[in-house]
């Protein structure tokens, strides 16, 4: 049921389109002459009104860009290319995780399961499960929540999100083994959201197991991808 709504205005406008063909006759055969005018004068205003939002709003969002000045285009992740994004009082370099992810989307095959830093909706969390397509062990919470409420309890997706958490902050090596088994997780993402989201301590496990765990198939800068190795 999720955005049946959008559906549910298209048939709407469609009946109303329909609807109104059939009431402009009426209008004028049972009307007095003055009323049926002003009923058209109100009528224009609204279509007018109406058609004003796709011309306006469209230009708006045409100018609304991440990085002042970026010409459009068909590329949706070329604004990452130069962009700034301010998150936990740091600033990104999206450029970084742009990379990242044209290496995963050229280099990763099948659908392994990756893990990232989940944030609240509408930030920079889950960009990599967002770009490549790949599954995640959590999508956006609220979504989960409000897609799969009639399925599952809600505070099974809170859950993941806090056990993503306490992933990248343990330091233990027993609860990390269970964490990556229980998800099937392929690939560990720890980049600049990551290190602003959690404690250094936690991140410095990925360093330090690094060829025990899992193995570093990708480094830029404060980027690193990791493959969990398999048994």
């Amino acid at each position: 049921m999720f955005k049946f709504y959008i559906q549910a205005w298209s048939l709407l406008g469609l009946s109303a389109a329909a609807g109104l063909c059939w009431l402009l006759p009426a209008v004028w055969e049972r009307w007095s002459t003055r009323w049926a005018n002003l009923w058209q004068i109100g009528l224009i205003l609204l279509v007018f009104g109406a058609a004003l939002f796709p011309v306006l709003g469209g230009a708006d969002k045409i100018r609304d860009r991440m990085v002042a000045g970026d010409k459009p285009g068909l590329d949706g992740l070329a604004f990452m290319t130069n962009a700034k994004y301010y998150d936990m009082d740091k600033e990104l370099d999206l450029s970084i995780d742009y990379r990242g992810i044209r290496w995963m989307q050229e280099n990763v095959q099948g659908s392994p399961v990756i893990v990232e830093a989940n944030t609240v909706e509408y930030k920079w969390g889950s960009r990599y499960t967002i770009y490549t397509g790949l599954p995640g062990v959590v999508g956006w919470n609220w979504h989960q929540r409000q897609q799969r409420g009639s399925v599952v309890p809600s505070e099974w997706v809170q859950n993941r999100v806090d056990e993503i958490g306490r992933f990248y902050n343990s330091t233990d090596r027993t609860e990390t083994l269970s964490f990556l088994s229980r998800y099937n997780v392929k690939y560990i993402i720890v980049g600049e959201l990551e290190q602003a989201y959690y404690s250094a301590e936690g991140l410095a496990k990925f360093t330090n197991w690094n060829g025990e765990l899992w193995t570093s198939v990708y480094s830029d800068g404060p980027l690193t991808i990791y493959k969990v190795i398999s048994d």
